[in-house]
């Protein structure tokens, strides 16, 4: 008998139970930390001058560098490597790898100039603007590095709630801050970079941060419908929430903000309750549509006459009036590289050749996600731009598909329409250029991707 306990002991303190103990509290540890610092640089991303300068940029990449560094440390220590990988990914590989061939030197020239002195210039780089070309590599790194430990540690619905949940809490901070902002002072600017535009918050761009609200107003709306309206619990902070948030788009005066809003006020009840409960679909669509018009109304309202009346003009002038002209000097552009393009992130060089007003237009940006991918990087770029597009779309199908009437089906139809959202406005403008925004809209596909793999 004795001889049995001393074998027990043995047992219980060996080596190898005590290797395994400190591999499984290194996994534990190692995760968590990932968890809480992706969480951590997604919601301090809008912050910084929604990241769009090179300061916020290089503290979220080293941030995102540190992380990188504990997976890899987890990886030594329990000799088990995690991973994540996924459509979205194997998307932005491919847009990278595309980057650096555009950057590569060639053997042969692609393109001649004529200098001023009247010499011949050969350039053999795919690319017109290496720099902005490695600039724009470097961000997408970031944003892929990024994705991969984000999927990597929404590992379960638990996680996925707390994403959410984030994203609607520093959502509505922020649109409390921009209608503060709004209301105060025209020409007050968080922090210390001077906006070329009005600011709104922390963002330059009003635009940009309409955007943004419409990525996290339909996580809200969803749930506020799912838990119901007028009860206990989270219901009130979720009104309180979207009426924040709706009042910052009618304060922001985007017109394809307050459109888009508009149409997930519709679209979000809609989902949820069509062929489900019947009577109850007409009440949930009205309520909804009551409070978010009340608080885009209500925005727009405590603006002032000065925003009611920009609101008014932009619906009545031409909206495509400038942007007619910059996208058919894009098109032009595509015309002329049809390949490979002009390099990512090389638009704003390469467009004063195209302008109408004979190069006097200065634009770094096409107003047009769509058509200024395929002009940095052409017919190779649409594929996997298209590609990505449709396995994205596939996502959203499939992600409702598998998880409707269980109880996270509301977190799927939020994420989806903001993501159709983002989709849609993309087309008029590039708020996805602003990394901040980029990181809430991975976090929305990051949602799609897990609770897919769930069912």
């Amino acid at each position: 008998m004795k001889c049995l306990e001393e074998t027990r002991v043995r047992v219980l303190h060996s080596p190898e139970r005590e290797e395994a103990r400190l591999k499984v509290w290194s996994a534990r540890v190692g995760d968590g930390v990932i968890f809480g610092g992706v969480l951590a640089l997604l919601l301090l991303a809008p912050w910084l001058y929604g990241s769009d300068h090179g300061g916020a940029l290089l503290l979220l990449g080293c941030g995102t560098a540190l992380l990188l560094c504990v997976w890899m440390m987890e990886v030594a220590v329990t000799g088990v490597g995690r991973w994540a990988w996924s459509w979205g990914h194997a998307g932005m590989l491919a847009l990278l790898g595309l980057a650096l061939l555009q950057l590569a030197p060639l053997p042969v020239s692609v393109e001649r100039f004529v200098l001023p002195e009247g010499e011949m210039l050969f350039w053999n780089r795919l690319t017109r603007d290496p720099a902005a070309t490695a600039a724009a590599a470097a961000k997408l790194a970031f944003l892929l590095v990024y994705f991969f430990l984000l999927v990597l540690s929404v590992r379960s619905p638990l996680r996925i709630r707390v994403l959410a949940w984030a994203l609607i809490a520093n959502g509505a901070v922020l649109s409390c801050l921009g209608l503060l902002n709004a209301s105060s002072s025209r020409e007050l600017t968080f922090w210390s970079f001077p906006p070329e535009s009005l600011s709104f918050g922390p963002y330059a761009n009003r635009a940009h941060f309409s955007l943004l609200v419409e990525m996290i107003v339909p996580l809200a709306l969803a749930r506020l419908l799912a838990v119901g309206i007028g009860r206990r619990g989270e219901s009130p902070w979720l009104i309180v929430a979207l009426v924040l948030m709706g009042g910052a788009v009618g304060m922001a005066a985007s017109r394809a903000g307050i459109v888009l809003v508009a149409l997930q006020c519709a679209l979000v009840p809609t989902v949820l309750w069509w062929g489900r409960h019947g009577a109850r679909f007409r009440p949930a669509l009205l309520r909804a549509g009551v409070i978010m018009g009340l608080a885009v109304g209500g925005g727009a309202w405590i603006g002032g006459e000065g925003v009611r009346e920009r609101i008014a003009e932009r619906f009545r002038e031409d909206a495509f009036a400038v942007r007619g002209e910059i996208w058919r000097g894009t098109l032009r552009m595509i015309a002329d590289h049809p390949v490979f393009g002009v390099g990512l992130g090389a638009f704003a060089t390469m467009y004063p050749r195209y302008d109408e007003g004979n190069g006097l237009r200065y634009t770094a940006e096409a107003h047009n996600e769509y058509l200024q991918l395929l002009a940095e990087t052409g017919i190779v770029g649409g594929i996997i731009g298209a590609a990505f597009l449709i396995s994205l779309l596939r996502t959203v199908w499939r992600s409702f598909s598998r998880t409707v009437g269980s109880r996270d089906a509301h977190w799927v139809v939020g994420a989806s329409a903001g993501i159709v959202a983002v989709l849609l406005h993309s087309g008029v403008d590039f708020g996805l250029r602003i990394p901040a925004n980029a990181l809430v809209f991975l976090s929305l596909l990051t949602v799609l991707l897990r609770l897919d793999r769930e069912r």
